[in-house]
């Protein structure tokens, strides 16, 4: 998948060197609904958060009624994530199991679910982005939008998938210079993060989730230049 991108993103890269045509720059920005799909646990739970963004962007007709654009941006998004630590009289353990059968053996008759530490964490995640997206008109103003994104998360200490690639589609319209699209996307794998450093209570800020965003974002070209 990631060797394909990699061709994908070259040969947009060379058409849009290489090709005499104009190609329009611009600006855009985003907002968006970040809706991670988590790995099921009750103990690790997941809420939805916002997300922003802002990048630059080159756009180039194709043929007929299909275009392409390619960019380059940041991108914030936010998340809570629920967090359980089992403990027992001699420290932490680390699984419901373990913590489980500490208790019912111990016979203090204390039930294991006083004991555990409960949380949620607030997780900022912080990406560099590299759209790629092909664009078909369905009628003067009104068009549709689908592609792949590579993006690097950059705040965390491990991270699973470099680049983690998402897939988007979408649509919007383009009625003078300012052109909006609403897309949804999703990545193709879990993403895996976690710090190194630890909390004060002896544990890692770590996530495993897929990327799930609703975006509404907002285009506007700055000029056009022939190549």
């Amino acid at each position: 998948m990631k060797i394909g991108t990699i061709i994908i993103l070259l040969s947009c890269i060379t058409s849009f060197s290489f090709s005499q045509q104009k190609t329009a720059f611009g600006i855009s920005t985003e907002g968006s609904w970040f809706m991670p799909k988590g790995i099921g646990s009750r103990d690790w739970a997941t809420k939805n958060g916002f997300g922003a963004g802002i990048g630059l962007y080159a756009s180039r007709n194709l043929f007929w009624i299909f275009s392409a654009d390619i960019g380059l941006g940041y991108r914030y998004k936010q998340m809570k994530q629920h967090y359980v630590i089992y403990i027992g009289g001699g420290g932490y353990f680390d699984s419901y199991e373990a913590a489980h059968n500490a208790y019912t053996s111990s016979g203090d008759g204390i039930p294991y679910h006083d004991r555990n530490v409960r949380g949620w964490d607030e997780l900022s995640l912080h990406h560099i982005i590299v759209p790629l997206r092909l664009q078909m008109l369905l009628s003067k103003n009104f068009f549709i939008r689908g592609g792949i994104e590579s993006t690097w998360l950059v705040n965390y200490d491990v991270v699973n998938e470099k680049p983690e690639l998402n897939w988007t589609i979408g649509f919007g319209s383009q009625k003078h210079k300012l052109k909006w699209s609403v897309n949804y996307i999703e990545g193709f794998k879990e993403q895996g993060f976690s710090n190194r450093t630890q909390t004060d209570d002896g544990r890692r800020v770590a996530s495993i989730n897929t990327n799930r965003m609703v975006q509404l974002q907002l285009s506007y070209p700055i000029g056009q230049f022939r190549f």
